[in-house]
């Protein structure tokens, strides 16, 4: 990487009165500097942006220019410096210590996102592949404090076109900081990463949002996701402590059933079938699921679901007033939602049984949304699928009905 280059698209100037030294000032931070001093070869972050060790301070590693431009990239999104910490140091055991390359705190000095840098290339694809296989290293640092809301490996590269970059993601769940150990998180994690809600434009700062899919960007099914969905399906029922198995895959064809008629819309058209980060609630989420549910039952199976939706009954009940109005949707909602319903994957009767199912539903929900379910041909990777689904459904279903009663 040509490094004066970089730092001269990055929007760095030679200081005045100095000679090799480069500078910049950043608007969002009051006019904060970083310099580069090209002769002693060493990088000066100033006096607000926190440093546990001086290891990223110098031109002796590729790696320290791609931390330079991670932080160039945070200060111009509107994170302070007083609210960066560079090589954040915790001790792992055994005598040794873990370095975070950057660990972005709130106000309160409380943790909020953690950034492992890498070169791009080879060691970017490394340290993805140790992720989607144990972890890596950011799951260790996650143990550390996990008051931490995101975690990001990053990399980034400098080419004809500018400065590109990519980013994998891992939005904590509050499920998984009551994991013990690496191990135990990596199981619970749902194995999805996202590549934005950060740096992108409609995000703010501390306000995750990943951008909403369209059928556009949903993955067709390979023949190594069956299996990994199956298991991954499993796997939720195991940790949420699901014990009616059975009731559990009928609940997954419902969902199978709104995932499919939600597809049927045009290419950039916003899908329905997906948690929305920073914008759904349970409740909402529900709602449009059993939206969709009517609509699957109705279209593709002939069939009409005894429900009334929010629109229909605001159509029907537009001459009451707003507050009684109000009251009575509340209601509606407690019947329609807090009860066993089409998604009670676990026995749903009231608000915490609720808040329990629902916590499935939107991990399986998750673990669907980026796959491509419908198609206009046989697709037998999502029969391979089916079929894995229905053979253990059935076993489950044989081995609770030999059972004997005590």
């Amino acid at each position: 990487m040509n490094n004066k280059k970089l730092i001269q698209v990055l929007g760095f100037s030679p200081k005045e009165n100095t000679s090799g030294i480069f500078r910049k000032k950043y608007s969002k931070a009051d006019g904060y500097a970083i310099e580069i001093d090209f002769e002693k070869e060493s990088i000066n972050y100033g006096n607000k942006i926190k440093d546990e060790s001086k290891t990223t301070q110098n031109f002796s590693q590729a790696e320290n220019w791609v931390v330079l431009e991670c932080v160039d990239r945070l200060l111009e999104k509107g994170y302070q410096p007083q609210n960066i910490t560079l090589e954040k140091t915790w001790k792992t055991g055994h005598g040794t210590s873990g370095r975070l390359d950057i660990l972005v705190t709130k106000d309160d000095d409380s943790a909020y996102l953690m950034i492992e840098c890498k070169n791009w290339g080879t060691e970017f694809e490394k340290e993805l592949k140790n992720l989607e296989r144990n972890g890596g290293q950011l799951f260790t640092y996650f143990q550390q404090d996990k008051n931490a809301e995101v975690l990001m490996l990053y990399t980034s590269k400098l080419d004809t076109k500018g400065i590109e970059y990519k980013n994998t993601i891992i939005k904590i769940e509050e499920d998984y900081r009551q994991t013990g150990n690496v191990k135990d998180f990596y199981e619970r994690w749902n194995k999805l990463p996202k590549t934005n809600g950060i740096f992108d434009s409609w995000v703010k700062p501390y306000e995750f949002q990943s951008k909403a899919l369209t059928r556009n960007d949903l993955k067709a099914l390979r023949q190594e996701d069956s299996s990994f969905i199956f298991n991954r399906f499993l796997e939720i029922l195991r940790h949420n402590v699901v014990s009616d198995k059975p009731n559990a895959f009928n609940k997954i064809f419902t969902l199978f059933l709104c995932k499919i008629i939600d597809e049927d819309r045009s290419e950039d058209e916003q899908l329905h079938f997906q948690w929305l980060e920073g914008e759904d609630d349970h409740i909402s989420f529900q709602k449009r699921l059993t939206d969709l549910y009517n609509r699957g039952m109705r279209e593709l199976l002939e069939k009409k679901v005894t429900d009334v939706s929010d629109a229909e009954f605001d159509k029907q009940f537009q001459q009451v007033e707003d507050q009684y109005k109000e009251k009575f949707k509340e209601i509606l909602t407690e019947i329609r939602l807090k009860k066993n319903n089409e998604f009670a994957i676990k026995e749903v009767y009231d608000d915490a049984s609720f808040e329990e199912n629902a916590k499935v539903v939107k991990e399986v929900v998750e673990l669907l949304q980026v796959y491509q379910i419908r198609y206009n041909y046989r697709q037998q990777f999502l029969s391979d699928f089916f079929e894995l689904l229905l053979t253990t459904g059935l076993k489950q279903e044989s081995g609770q009905s030999l059972r004997p009663y005590p």
